[in-house]
Order: structure tokens, then sequence, then C-alpha cells
């Protein structure tokens, strides 16, 4: 009777010695046997994945997309798939076109996700109140008369997203500051600034709520539209002397409605933070605030992402014990805060009109890994 590793063993039995391989932390042999049963059926998308996970765990991360993609394309509307492939080369990839690749299968994620015409079910009154204004944003600006799942013009504009006016005093700043804390003002161009908050506006990427008041668009979401590829290569361009050699590894937008909190004390999992906001100066009724505030403390090194991101109140008694000094910014259209990423901060109080346009948003742009 043939074993497991006999060549007349059957997928299925290859496959249950490859997860006991795994669970034992044999990766190698349950890589072998997974290359074993694609050998005899190649059109398997859940093998190919199953390999790709083999091969990320050892740190063996190009094989790992290059067994994604093969997965991907044989299954080309599994949204796990993709999901996870947009992942990993976001967040762990080094090609230069990797940021194009992850992008588009989050943009796919998100029309096969999405696209069935449905909205979340959600009845917190800040997300109805949301969901009617911009259902009515909708009908005006694209005559689209029901919901459905919707993406604006994200293209690329012809000319620098990004301006170089700031560029040289802003690094300066930067690598003479203590802690790192600076602002950006302009930070778009002005077709940038405008071609991305009509983009927020009118696509249907805000797909988390929370309970503070504002809403959250990922890149599986649809925020993964070619403008902010060419906003993170300009971005790369014009300030090699505050990010490096950082690569973009994570972004997410916030939507705010008018009158409710903000985000609460925290750190950011990356080496540098870009945050910069989109919404009229006109929409904000108290120029003074409704920007962000941050600590010149730092998350402590040993604290993992669960502490400095999940525990509000644990990383105010933090603050409070360290006895740290805040830095408010004012909130201003175009401006970008950036900071080390590693530093406490939280969304300043604000106040800002009522109605669809004049919600706030803010683009967060994780570059680095701690």
């Amino acid at each position: 009777m043939p074993n497991a590793f006999s060549p007349a063993a059957s997928p299925e039995a290859l496959l249950e010695q490859a997860g006991i391989h795994y669970r034992a932390g044999r990766l190698k042999e349950a890589e072998t046997l997974y290359r074993e049963v694609l050998a005899s059926q190649p059109g398997r998308a859940d093998i190919h994945a199953g390999l790709a996970m083999m091969l990320f765990l050892q740190r063996r991360t190009d094989e790992a997309v290059a067994a994604l993609r093969r997965a991907s394309q044989i299954e080309r509307g599994n949204t796990d798939m993709l999901y996870t492939l947009g992942n990993m080369l976001l967040r762990e990839g080094s090609a230069d076109d990797r940021i194009a690749e992850s992008f588009d299968c989050f943009r796919r994620h998100a029309a096969f996700t999405f696209g069935t015409g449905a909205k979340k079910v959600d009845e917190a009154a800040h997300r109805v109140q949301h969901d009617r204004e911009q259902q009515a944003y909708l009908a005006q600006e694209f005559g689209i008369a029901q919901w459905t799942f919707h993406l604006a013009d994200g293209e690329r504009i012809r000319g620098r997203s990004v301006n170089g006016a700031n560029v040289a005093r802003a690094t300066e700043e930067w690598n003479s500051s203590h802690p790192q804390i600076i602002v950006i003002d302009d930070l778009l161009s002005n077709e940038a600034l405008t071609k991305l908050r009509c983009y927020c506006l009118g696509s249907t990427i805000w797909r988390e709520t929370h309970p503070e008041g504002y809403l959250t668009a990922m890149p599986e979401h649809g925020l993964a539209c070619p403008l902010i590829a060419q906003i993170d290569e300009d971005m790369r361009a014009a300030y090699p002397g505050i990010l490096g050699t950082h690569l973009l590894r994570y972004l997410w937008a916030f939507k705010y409605d008018s009158k409710l909190n903000g985000v609460g004390t925290h750190a950011d999992p990356s080496l540098v933070t870009f945050n910069f906001w989109i919404t009229p100066d006109e929409a904000n009724l108290d120029p003074d605030h409704g920007g962000l505030t941050v600590w010149d403390v730092a998350a402590p090194a040993d604290w993992n992402s669960q502490r400095y991101i999940g525990d509000t109140a644990g990383c105010q008694a933090y603050l409070a014990r360290a006895g740290a000094k805040p830095v408010t910014i004012p909130y201003r259209a175009n401006r970008a805060i950036v900071f080390s990423s590693a530093l406490f901060h939280e969304t300043d109080r604000m106040h800002f009109k009522d109605g669809y346009t004049n919600r706030r948003i803010n683009i967060t742009m994780l570059y680095g890994r701690r």
C-alpha cells in the first residue's frame, strides 16, 4: 500500500501530509508536497495559493508572488487571492512596478466584492447620513439614481502631482527636527488635489464604519487608483531626503462626520507617516483646530501593534507618565503633516460645515517598516 510520499499517493493524501508538515513548521517539506500535487494538477488555483504561503513564510517573497499570480490567473474572480496578492505586493514587494500591480489587484477585489449593487448594511446614524448624502451627490454628478459600486476618474495626470517648491525647506526641517514633525503646505499640485478630491467624493469606497464618527477607505475597498500611485512616485522623487529608500507600505483615507470625534491616540506601524488633508478650507468652521495633535514621545519599541493602535486609554496613560508634550497643527487644505510614525498622535477637535462636500477627508500614506 503506497504511503503519502510515494508516487502513487493521491493528491488528497499529499495535501494532508503537507498540512502536517506545515503545522510542525517543516515548511520546505510542505512546499515539496505542494509542488508534487501541482505536477499532476497544474490547474488548481488553491494549490498554487497554498504553495505561495509556504514560500512566503520562508521569506521567498518573489517566488510567493509568482505563485499567487498564477493562482489569480486561474481563478480571476477569487477575491481572497486578489486581496492576498495585493497586500503581499504592497507590504512586502520590492519591484518597481509593484504598486501598479498591487493597486490593480485591489481594484479588481473591490469590483468583485462590492460590484453587486448592494451596499453594506449598517444602521449607525452617521453611516446612514453619509450614504444618503453620497447618493444625492452621485445622482447629481454622475446620474446614478440607485446605489451601486462606483469608482470616479482616478487616472494619472500629465504633469507632476507633487509640488517641488517646499522640498528644500521641508527636507532641512526634517533632518534638523527632534522629534521629527514637520508641516508641508501645498503638497499636491492644484490639478492633483482637485482630481483626488473628486475621486474620494465620487467613489463608493467608504466601507468601514467607526463608532467615533468617521468612515475608512482602504486599498482593497478601491482606494487604489493610478493617481495615488503617481502621488507616491512623485513623493519619493521629490523627498528623498525624508523618505530615503523607504517604500510605500500601506495607506488609507478617513472621512469624518462634521461634528463627531476623530481617531483616538495611537501610533503607526511604519517609519515615516505622510498625512494630508484635501477638503477645502472654507468647510472648516474653526481654523485654529480641526487638524492633528502629535506628541513628542514615541511608542515603546517592545509594544505590539495592538497596544499602540487599539488601546487609546493605554496610550494616553503612557503619555501622562512620560510627561509628553503635544504639538497641535491646525487644519489646512493640501497641508501634509510628516512625522516619525512611532510618535503618538490623534485627530484634533473639529467643527466643519454640514453637507457632503464639507466632510473632512485625510489621506495617510505609510513608508517603511519598523
